[in-house]
Parts: structure tokens; C-alpha cells; sequence
């Protein structure tokens, strides 16, 4: 028998006719490695599994977020519908919605601030907003304040040169002094009642409230042609604040006529001429106008003195008519004066 373990007796190198197998050593494990087989190819590996699924964003959310800086009212209604939307279908963007939600009912309460702000504004709704056609007009139970008239336009009450010659019938009249501010009475002459200054001369400070007075006119008018025929005329216009205050100025003045009507007064002029004065009552001439005749004692001649009240506007006047004894022409031509005068005052 032969060793097959034995290395002499089989040659390796050599042939052997009995068709032994060679000695081909001990036997070798195979290495260690992934099995043979056939080539690897795509057929060989399962497909990679799809990706996990992913929500899509809701749309309605991100128009919200777009419409709260273009018009925050569909901001707000975009973000309401998309949050509804995303409850019933898990969509993603519930923060976007949250967002626009909020950003579009902030800018809607800043605007509507802003509004509200504008409208306070002194004038906004009257040049802006057209009041309601159904409007009634407002009502008031006050009484609008009576007109005056304005201390400028004071002196422009009283008649000119041309009016007062028709208004008296004394063509031959011309213009004398003018004063601004009532003239101390007694700077010509003396009186035995120093109280019927205000019943003799017109304008007379006596017979009024200087610091009342906020405009002063006096003027003076003469005819030196025809002396035993003549009228002499001083008109005066007296502006107060108020036209309480003018009532109750012409109302003083004529009660001071009433107390030296009683007893006869006594006239010294400069250079020592004294002449009586007999004063009638007080007389409604009508129009809200007062006269007075005075008579002085032996003369042929006769003052008339008349005063209204109107507005803010006392008138006070004086008209002396020569040659005659009776106060007709010169109370008709005083009057006429204060009924002109009083067509100018408004109201």
C-alpha cells in the first residue's frame, strides 16, 4: 500500500501511469470574503424606499402673511380660512396664518386710530364731510347781540353841509368848529344850576359817562347872512360800547331835563350878558326821538334841543332859530336831523 502521506513516493513533478493524485499538501481553508457568485447588478438590491411623507404649506396661509401689508382686511380672512383648512388637513403653515391673523387686525386698528385721530382735527369735518342733507340747522335760544356801529363810523353819521341846508331850509348855512372830545361847558359862561348844563348845551360832559363814551362827534353849523332869519345848528354823535349803555345814557340825559324844566334857569355869558331860560317838558317827537323848547325871557328867539338813542348811538342836537318866537321851524329842523341820523344806525 502506498502512503499517500509520504513524499518520497510520489513525485510531485512526475507522471504517475497508476493515476495517483499528487500529494497537494494540507488542506487550505478558503478566505474569508462575500460568496462567489454571478456579477452583482441593479437586479441584485431591492429599490431604496420612498422618502417619509411631507404636509404641503397651506396656501390660504401664506396669502395671509402677503395681503397684511397690502389690505389687512383680506389678511384677516385669508388667515381665518387657511387655520380652518389646516385643522381638517394637516397641512403645514398654521404659524403663517397665526402671523397674518395678527398682523392684519393690527394694521386695521392702526388705521382705524388714524381715522378717529383726523376727524378730531379742528375743521376735518367741516372742509372734509358734507353734513347730512336731512340735517336740521342748530337752534339756539340766545338772542343774536343788537348791531353797533363802529367807533370810525361814528362821525359819518351826522349830516353834511349840503344835507343839512335841505333838511333845515337855510341855504345859507356854513360849517363851523368841530370837536373830538366833550369841551368843559363853563369855559363860556356861567350857569346859577350847574346841573342844566346837560339841558342847554348838547354833548355837554355833564350830562353823560365820559369813560362810557368810545367816539365823540360834535360839529357846529351857522347862517351869518341873515341874521334876524337864521338858524345856528350843533350836532352831536356820541359812540358807546354797548347798546344798553347808549339807552341808558340818553335815558339820564333826558331825566336831567325833566328836573330843570321845573324852574327857570339863569344864563351868564362871557362879558357879562345874562339872559333867563324857560324849559318845557320833555315832548315825544316820535321814533324814539325826545325834545325840549327853550324860551329865553324877553329874547325873539328859540332853542330846541332833541335826542334818540339807537343801538350803540346816542344823537344829541340843537337847533336855534332867530327872529321868531315860536320853536315850530326849529323843532321841525331838529327833528329832521335826528330822523336821518337814526336812518343810518343799523337795526
Amino acid at each position: 500500500m502506498t502512503n499517500p502521506q509520504d513524499p518520497f513516493w510520489n513525485n510531485p513533478f512526475t507522471y504517475d501511469p497508476l493515476g495517483r493524485v499528487p500529494y497537494a499538501g494540507p488542506p487550505v481553508e478558503p478566505p474569508m470574503g462575500p460568496p462567489m457568485g454571478p456579477p452583482m447588478g441593479p437586479s441584485m438590491f431591492p429599490p431604496p424606499p420612498p422618502p417619509p411623507y411631507r404636509p404641503r404649506v397651506n396656501t390660504f396661509a401664506t396669502l395671509s402673511l402677503v395681503f397684511a401689508f397690502v389690505f389687512a382686511p383680506v389678511g384677516a380672512v385669508l388667515g381665518h380660512l387657511g387655520l380652518a383648512q389646516i385643522r381638517r388637513t394637516g397641512e403645514l403653515g398654521r404659524g403663517r396664518a397665526l402671523v397674518g391673523v395678527s398682523l392684519s387686525y393690527a394694521f386695521i386698528v392702526l388705521a382705524v386710530v388714524a381715522l378717529a385721530g383726523w376727524a378730531t382735527l379742528p375743521g376735518a369735518t367741516q372742509s372734509h364731510v358734507a353734513a347730512p342733507a336731512t340735517s336740521a340747522p342748530a337752534t339756539t335760544s340766545d338772542t343774536p347781540p343788537p348791531p353797533t356801529v363802529a367807533p370810525d363810523a361814528v362821525m359819518k353819521l351826522l349830516p353834511s353841509l349840503g344835507v343839512l341846508k335841505d333838511l333845515t331850509g337855510d341855504q345859507n348855512l356854513e360849517a363851523g368848529q368841530t370837536y373830538d372830545r366833550p369841551a368843559r361847558s363853563d369855559k363860556d359862561g356861567a350857569v346859577d344850576r350847574p346841573e342844566c348844563w346837560g339841558s342847554i348845551i348838547p354833548g355837554a360832559p355833564e350830562a353823560y359817562t365820559s369813560d362810557a363814551m368810545v367816539r365823540y362827534r360834535a360839529e357846529t353849523y351857522s347862517d351869518t347872512r341873515t341874521l334876524l332869519k337864521s338858524i345856528q345848528v350843533t350836532q352831536v354823535a356820541i359812540g358807546f360800547r354797548d347798546p344798553s349803555t347808549a339807552q341808558s345814557q340818553e335815558a339820564k340825559l333826558v331825566d336831567g331835563w325833566r328836573q330843570c324844566g321845573s324852574v327857570p334857569v339863569t344864563l351868564t355869558a362871557t362879558g357879562g350878558l345874562t339872559y333867563t331860560l324857560t324849559l318845557s317838558p320833555p315832548a315825544d317827537a316820535g321814533n324814539g326821538i325826545t325834545t325840549m323848547d327853550l324860551a329865553p325871557k324877553g329874547l325873539k328867539v328859540r332853542f330846541v334841543r332833541a335826542a334818540a338813542a339807537k343801538a350803540n348811538v346816542v344823537v344829541d342836537l340843537y337847533v336855534v332859530q332867530l327872529g321868531t318866537t315860536d320853536a315850530g321851524s326849529a323843532r321841525q329842523a331838529a327833528v329832521a336831523i335826528a330822523n336821518y341820523v337814526l336812518a343810518k344806525i343799523p337795526g
